[in-house]
Formats: structure tokens, sequence, C-alpha cells
């Protein structure tokens, strides 16, 4: 996506047909879990997705999005519309077909600065949190926005209405804690490369985390981006069950 006739080209997906294989998947595995844990629906945010589509992949300095950010905003506003618009269908898809909480990932937000991630990143993610659908199979469908670098606007993330807030390992869950002053849950944020750690080091590592958050409610432990295919899941065992005994001792 390039320029605006590339935008002008595209539509938003309906996930009944051209992601059918995806709502197939969360019914089929929701089955599968038979209510032994909850399943997380996700979707990448409209600031992510839409880097990888006028990117065409990944980016160390995301020049093409960044330029057409300066040189034609109105277009990148038109696209990040066109994607808010397709992610709230999705997530909502996946919720009719099982999801019990729904994820939005930015994993790009915080290449922008302030101004930017409100304009381009953070608008787009509340208007998908919104939208989203907050009550079935007779319980609340909770929700949860992540920004992969986003520490500082961890305040500005919570307002937006949203249940959880993502943090990544480069803060610490007490200054989180304080930034969202109790208004929502936080996830993380042990760095995922601790995996590779011996699992003395894991357990340790994990530990680490626990005690920083401190005691009380609203901490769901989780990495602070997403693991790696190189990982030992050996090593994720560890992870588990290290939390799990912290959480009844």
């Amino acid at each position: 996506m390039r320029s605006a006739a590339d935008i002008a080209r595209i539509g938003v997906p309906d996930p009944a047909r051209e992601l059918r294989y995806v709502i197939d998947a969360v019914a089929l595995i929701r089955r599968e879990l038979g209510g032994r844990v909850p399943l997380i629906g996700f979707a990448g945010s409209p600031w992510t997705v839409g880097t990888y589509m006028v990117e065409g992949g990944g980016s160390k300095t995301f020049g093409r999005i960044k330029r057409m950010m300066y040189e034609a905003p109105q277009d990148l506003h038109r696209l990040l519309a066109l994607l808010a618009k397709a992610t709230i269908l999705y997530l909502n898809a996946q919720i009719a077909a099982g999801a019990q909480a729904v994820m939005l990932f930015d994993t790009w937000g915080g290449v922008l600065t302030p101004a930017q991630y409100a304009e381009f990143s953070l608008h787009y993610m509340a208007e998908v949190v919104d939208a989203l659908t907050r009550q079935s199979e007779g319980r609340r469908v909770p929700n949860i926005v992540f920004t992969k670098g986003g520490g500082a606007w961890l305040e500005k993330i919570a307002a937006i209405g949203c249940d959880a807030v993502g943090v990544d390992w480069t803060t610490d869950l007490d200054t989180a804690r304080q930034a969202v002053g109790g208004r929502v849950a936080l996830q993380g944020n042990l760095d995922p490369a601790a995996l590779f750690a011996s699992a003395d080091t894991l357990r340790a590592q994990t530990l680490s985390v626990l005690d920083n958050f401190g005691p009380g409610p609203g901490h769901v432990f989780n990495l602070g981006h997403g693991i790696t295919p190189d990982v030992d899941p050996e090593r994720v065992a560890v992870l588990v069950d290290t939390v799990r005994s912290y959480a009844v001792t």
C-alpha cells in the first residue's frame, strides 16, 4: 500500500468468508480446551498491521510508512480507519466463536513520537476497544491493549477504556502500576530472552517480576513480548510452574 490508489482498492474483509479458517480454529480450540484455561483472541493493532502493508514486510527504519505519514497523512488515516473497522469485525467474530478475552497487539507503536502515537496508533486502538463485544455467554469479555515500547504512554493507554494494559520488559511493573493508578489490570512483563537462561536463573527472573508488581490483584503474568520459535518448551514449563507455585504461597 504505497498510494491513495492502492488504498482505494482494498476493502474490509468479512471474517465469516475470507477469514473463516481463523474463526473455525477458534471454535475448535475452545472445544478442545474443555474449560481448562481461558482462550484469548488476538489481533494486530491498525498501526502495526498498517506498517506491514505499507513496508511490505518488516523494517528497521519504517521509512515508507513514516514518509506517508508526513507526505500524505490523509492517505494513512484512510488506511488505518479501514484497518480499525476490519479489526473490530475480526475480534468480535473471534468472541462469537468462543474467545473469552481478546488482545490488541501494537508491536510498532513504540517507533512513533508521542504526538504521532496518539494520532496514528492510540486513536485507532481506542476505536477498536470502544466497539468490542463486552458480554458473551453470560460473562464479561475482557480486552487487553499492548504497545511494545509504550512504557511512557501507559496512563494514556489505560484511559481508552480497555480492561488491561500489556507492559514490555523495559518498564518495571511497580512503575506501571503507579502510572495506571489501579484503573486497569496489568499484563507482563518478563524479558522473553530469559527463557534462554538456566532453570535457576529463569526462576529468579520470574520471581523478580512477580515481586516487582507486589501484593494485590490485577496482574496477569506474561512475557514482555512474544515467545520466539527457538525457545525450549521445557523452559516454558519451568516458568509456568514458578508462577503457579508463587500464587499458592
